[in-house]
């Protein structure tokens, strides 16, 4: 796999994360029970937590030494996390707007 394709893919990854968070955040939504909102939950922190995974590994091949990272990359990655932070918050706009900064975030970067 070249770098080029290994950048693409964690970018993919991360955006596929993302869907996750939106199924898991739409099952939340409709949970009936305790139980189930808190399976729910689980899911979506593990979605996130691959989504930050993949975006780190991301980054990590474009700047390997963090202090050169450009400004305008370093308030990308607070916008995804922003969009992404407390379930509470999030509604299905904020999710697809995650993956636009996604998107954003790999265009900064080229």
């Amino acid at each position: 796999m070249t770098n080029n394709s290994s950048l693409e893919a964690n970018i993919a990854a991360a955006k596929t994360a993302v869907h996750e968070m939106i199924k898991s955040w739409n099952h939340w939504k409709n949970a009936h029970d305790e139980r189930a909102k808190f399976e729910c939950i689980a899911s979506y922190a593990a979605a996130f937590t691959s989504c930050k995974v993949y975006i780190e590994n991301y980054l990590k091949r474009l700047y390997p030494n963090e202090k050169r990272m450009p400004i305008k990359i370093a308030q990308d990655i607070r916008n995804i996390v922003n969009d992404m932070d407390r379930i509470e918050k999030v509604n299905d706009n904020m999710l697809q707007k995650a993956i636009r900064d996604i998107e954003q975030l790999s265009r900064d970067a080229a």
